[in-house]
């Protein structure tokens, strides 16, 4: 094969990973339009509560089907078409178990590793949070409550003062009227909407990587053949829709308006492209990928389904509301289980 030809080789993958990265990032984005989702008031609680159950379903699944059985076993995709690959208890040796033994340690080991990167990144996103928390102000919940008897009892006490007429006694203040607009906020709990917020940005940094990872796969696949390149772009898209649709309820949850949160959600695309052009640049990144940014991810997926998402769920609701929250959770692990069984 002649140089020129291998430039012009080159040139067509690059172009069609960089097209399938764009697809896979703009399709989602479309089906975000058609959500009757606007923000996160009362109109649409209990649809936005049902999106955030099939969320953490999705998330939960993403990490325990998708994330880690991968960087458990990152050659498993190679085994049918490459001998080398196939597990060492297949293989007709004769040097008794000395190999054996060797291999068990090391995938061991390598278990080990997994399980510690995913701990890693839950403990890392807790770290994230109390730090931005802290740096906000956020003093919790109990602050926020303990107040409020004060502004009780120092409004009964004026009232006392008043007299018959409902005019305030000599030496006492007359209350200026409140706005009803400050008093709305007030009552709001300030910690409150510092965890949401947090939380939400957390998910734009787990989707963020998870969208290089991604990226990794569709260079690495176009780098091996157009076919493959396609079957791989397919399947992340499939794979990405319900995982936006997520992304973008979880958002909405944290206060952004369906504008805002589509436009985060589209500037998470640029972890793709980036995964993308550095699989292409450099052969072989993807194993890096699948050595601690897969379980790391999947400890980050974890954490905002089981601290951030499942929590909204526990809030009093109705029996049929209720059970439209678990069958969405469901649907959302289950939609993890095709993709994952057929990817």
């Amino acid at each position: 094969m002649d140089l020129s030809h291998r430039i012009t080789l080159d040139r067509v993958c690059v172009r069609q990973a960089i097209g399938a990265t764009v697809l896979i990032s703009a399709a989602p984005f479309l089906i975000l339009f058609f959500i009757p989702v606007e923000s996160n008031t009362s109109k649409h609680k209990s649809l936005l509560k049902v999106l955030l159950s099939f969320a953490s379903g999705g998330l939960l699944g993403d990490a325990f089907l998708h994330l880690i059985p991968h960087a458990l076993d990152p050659h498993s995709h190679n085994e049918a078409s490459d001998p080398s690959h196939r597990p060492l208890e297949n293989l007709n040796l004769d040097h008794g178990h000395s190999h054996r033994g060797d291999a068990h340690g090391h995938d061991h080991s390598h278990v080990m590793s997994v399980g510690l990167w995913v701990l890693c990144g839950i403990i890392a996103f807790l770290v994230v949070e109390k730090f931005v928390r802290h740096v906000k102000g956020g003093h919790g919940h109990s602050h926020s409550h303990a107040a409020a008897p004060k502004v009780k009892e120092s409004s009964e006490e004026e009232e006392k003062d008043n007299n018959k007429h409902g005019e305030p006694r000599p030496g006492s203040r007359r209350r200026k009227p409140e706005n009803p607009r400050t008093k709305s906020e007030a009552a709001k709990a300030p910690g409150q909407v510092s965890d949401i917020k947090v939380s939400g940005y957390l998910n734009l940094a787990a989707d963020f990587t998870h969208n290089f990872t991604d990226g990794l796969a569709i260079g690495a696949s176009f780098l091996v053949s157009t076919n493959v390149g396609i079957i791989t772009t397919i399947t992340i898209l499939l794979h990405e829709i319900p995982h936006e649709i997520g992304d973008f309820a979880i958002l909405v949850q944290s206060g952004c308006s369906k504008h805002k949160a589509m436009m985060l959600q589209l500037i998470t695309a640029v972890g793709a492209l980036a995964g993308t052009a550095c699989s292409l640049m450099a052969e072989g990144i993807g194993e890096a990928a699948t050595a601690w940014i897969l379980p790391f991810t999947a400890g980050g997926f974890v954490y905002i389904a089981t601290v951030s998402v499942i929590p909204e769920l526990l809030d009093d609701s109705k029996p049929l509301q209720s059970l439209l929250e678990i069958v969405a959770l469901l649907v959302g692990v289950l939609m993890m289980v095709l993709i994952a069984e057929y990817e």
